[in-house]
């Protein structure tokens, strides 16, 4: 590995930044974390404000050109539309004062994550930076006034594009209401199955996982057969009782894989006219992130990885395993590289 003679450059050739992207409202919370994860963290992580005042956070004395924290740098204007340059300009600032073990970037409340995380994984960064988590910090003592205010498309947007939502909340809040507030959050996520992984998060203590799902494709892709509970019965004959069994179908790639959308819907077709099946898809498309559902296909704020999933009755694994291992192969030819 060496470091590139280029000028332009600050990265060390074959080395890729680790990147911690966190998205939401202003509030002390997202602050404390960030505070706390860089306390605790055994090597230093260098972070990225996209936003101007911060009181957690100030700025280099009048004094002397030298910032307080040779650790963080601003960035001004939109991050998630320049990305690319504002980025670039703050890393090779951050470079000078470095190493560093991991990059944190703080978007502000008005951000749009889903377009920042695609300006990380666009050619011009992902060279240089590695994206390995997006984290939604949700404040909840103030959780229903943003949800009944002008703020909920905001904070939508951010639990659904996030790999793992933080619940802040106060010191002495009872586990009940932790989980009344993350039942709200998973409403406003809308993915169903696809949600991000929910925590609890007290100033002084480690996050709690409240509500727990798998980690991404690392690689891809993978194939998993999954056991899950059975839904209650819906009265109608041979409706499934509470307690028989189903399974769920889950086939992932990696995010840096791209697929093409028209194979894709022409693959999906003969499954979701299978009454045996649920079926639903978010996938990376040379184009844009899409969900495939009903039969159609919509833009999706998903940016975890690319995966199919399917859940049907214990007793029709064997009618559709044929059709699902025929469906392996075809996502596989769908496949673009990454």
């Amino acid at each position: 590995m060496r470091a590139c003679g280029c000028q332009s450059r600050w990265w060390v050739e074959g080395v890729r930044l680790p990147v911690t992207v966190v998205v939401g409202l202003a509030s002390p919370a997202k602050s404390n974390l960030i505070e706390h994860w860089r306390a605790a963290a055994s090597e230093p992580w260098a972070l990225i404000i996209d936003r101007g005042e911060d009181f957690k956070f100030p700025r280099q004395t009048a004094e002397t050109a030298e910032p307080v924290d040779p650790g963080i740098e601003r960035i001004g204007g939109c991050a998630c539309c320049s990305a690319d340059a504002a980025l670039g300009a703050a890393l090779r600032k951050l470079m000078r004062r470095g190493p560093w073990a991991r990059l944190l970037v703080d978007l502000n409340g008005g951000a749009h994550p889903a377009a920042f995380v695609d300006a990380l994984r666009a050619p011009g960064l992902s060279v240089a930076l590695q994206l390995t988590e997006l984290v939604s910090v949700v404040d909840a003592s103030r959780l229903e006034q943003r949800l009944a205010g002008a703020q909920r498309r905001w904070l939508a947007e951010q639990v659904q594009s996030a790999d793992r939502v933080v619940l802040a909340c106060p010191a002495q809040w009872p586990r009940s209401e932790a989980e009344r507030s993350a039942a709200l959050l998973a409403q406003l996520g809308g993915q169903g199955a696809f949600a991000a992984a929910i925590q609890v998060w007290r100033a002084g203590e480690p996050p709690a996982a409240l509500v727990a799902r798998e980690a991404g494709a690392a690689g891809g892709p993978i194939v998993q057969w999954l056991a899950i509970p059975g839904r209650a019965s819906s009265g109608v004959s041979g409706g499934v009782s509470s307690d028989s069994p189903r399974w769920r179908w889950l086939w992932r790639a990696s995010a840096e894989h791209r697929f093409d959308r028209a194979r894709l819907i022409r693959s999906f077709e003969p499954l979701a006219r299978n009454p045996m099946i649920e079926l639903e898809a978010v996938l990376r498309t040379e184009r844009d992130w899409y969900r495939f559902r009903d039969g159609g296909c919509e833009p999706a704020l998903w940016r975890r990885d690319s995966r199919v999933q399917i859940e049907l009755d214990t007793r029709d694994i064997h009618c559709v395993r044929e059709a699902l291992d025929g469906l392996a192969t075809q996502l596989k030819a769908c496949d673009l590289g990454a």
